[in-house]
């Protein structure tokens, strides 16, 4: 009898439990875990997975397909000499169920050229893309070159096929320019030049220069051979001589230079430099900014003597604009800063004003300082102008 009661009031006790559960207010009870939104990008594509998610499947075609599968997708050359095309065949298969058809392949650059022999290929069937690269004209050192494959291959409708190579020049030129830089008027420039070839009795048979201006002097030495990584090499040391300037010139010229070399026996190199008088403008072309339109403009320029000497500019004259151009009439005035003997003086202040035009406008005025120095008796100078 007194279990029976025991029983009975562990029984009352649960269904007071299970109630009193029940009676409390459901924001006491913990919420069910949410999964966070996708994100949606604002046009509607979707964003990439956040951290703890699952990036999409890709895409699969849908029925059959061919598909584009190269044996390789790069091959090295290794060292090729520059005077000689080489050639390599990238072998594919079509792996899929459908025919492929191959639309374009080309290269990244003239110097690489892809062949087929045909642009269809049945399921199963192989075949060759021979690729010829000319590497004449590169510079020397390790190139990289692409074949792109365009193809109805749905999973890579564009694939892409690597060549390297490690150029070696049959004959090399240092320095790759001749820079005379600025010679003074009467001054005399050497240029030291090194010429390296490959073959056994390696010589320079001839050196030219093209274009107009001073007789450049060339002295040729003797070729002594020399190891370089391993392979032989003959070199010359050969002098380039600007003679002493007589005319004032900006030069850009090139040499010509020929070697016993069949496989590479012409090669050119830029000659540059600038022959300078005594007299010097500060700034070469002076710029006047932005001017609006019928508005007035001003700058001033100086003109100088590198040694120090004592000058008189006899007058600035504007110099007529090229045909089709209507350019604004310019004043000048100049005045001496340092007074020498006789009204001379070894540095002048200009001048240089004007009305803009009622119009858009863009040029560089020339104008003449016009000097009684033997020689130098005009010395040009630019004027920029821009009007909006």
């Amino acid at each position: 009898m007194q279990s029976n009661r025991v029983a009975l009031f562990v029984s009352s006790l649960s269904m007071s439990c299970v109630a009193s559960a029940w009676a409390q207010p459901a924001a006491t009870q913990p919420a069910p875990k949410q999964l966070p939104p996708a994100q949606v990008a604002p046009a509607g594509d979707k964003l990439p997975p956040r951290p703890g998610q699952l990036a999409p499947a890709p895409a699969q075609p849908i029925g059959p397909c061919g598909r584009f599968t190269p044996d390789e997708k790069s091959f090295n050359f290794g060292k090729i000499l520059s005077s000689s095309p080489v050639e390599h065949i990238f072998k594919f298969k079509n792996s899929g169920d459908a025919n492929l058809i191959i639309t374009s392949a080309s290269g990244s650059c003239h110097c690489t050229v892809p062949q087929l022999s045909k642009m269809d290929y049945a399921p199963g069937e192989t075949g060759e893309i021979k690729v010829i690269f000319d590497p004449k004209g590169k510079a020397a050192g390790q190139v990289q070159q692409r074949v792109t494959v365009v193809s109805n291959d749905p999973t890579s409708p564009t694939s892409s096929l690597l060549i390297e190579a490690d150029v070696q020049p049959i004959v090399t030129i240092e320095p790759k320019i001749i820079a005379f830089n600025q010679v003074a008027k009467g001054e005399s420039r050497t240029v030291d030049l090194v010429v390296t070839g490959r073959i056994e009795g390696f010589a320079i048979t001839d050196i030219k220069f093209d274009g107009q201006g001073e007789e450049i002097k060339t002295e040729i030495g003797k070729s002594e051979p020399i190891e370089i990584n391993g392979e032989k090499f003959y070199r010359i040391p050969v002098k380039i001589i600007y003679p002493p300037a007589k005319k004032i010139e900006r030069f850009n010229r090139n040499m010509i230079l020929t070697t016993n070399d069949a496989r590479e026996k012409e090669a050119r190199i830029p000659v540059l430099g600038e022959v300078v008088g005594d007299l010097e403008s500060k700034p070469q072309r002076v710029t006047m900014g932005l001017v609006a339109r019928k508005a007035e403009f001003s700058n001033t320029a100086t003109i100088t003597s590198r040694g120090n000497k004592p000058f008189r500019i006899l007058g600035i004259k504007q110099v007529d604009a090229p045909a089709g151009r209507t350019d604004p009439k310019l004043d000048f005035s100049f005045t001496p800063t340092k007074a020498g003997s006789g009204s001379t003086s070894d540095s002048y202040t200009i001048a240089i004003s004007g009305t803009a035009p009622n119009e858009q406008y863009r040029a560089v005025i020339d104008c003449d300082v016009l000097t009684d120095v033997p020689g130098e008796e005009t010395v040009r100078m630019g004027v920029y102008v821009v009007v909006r």
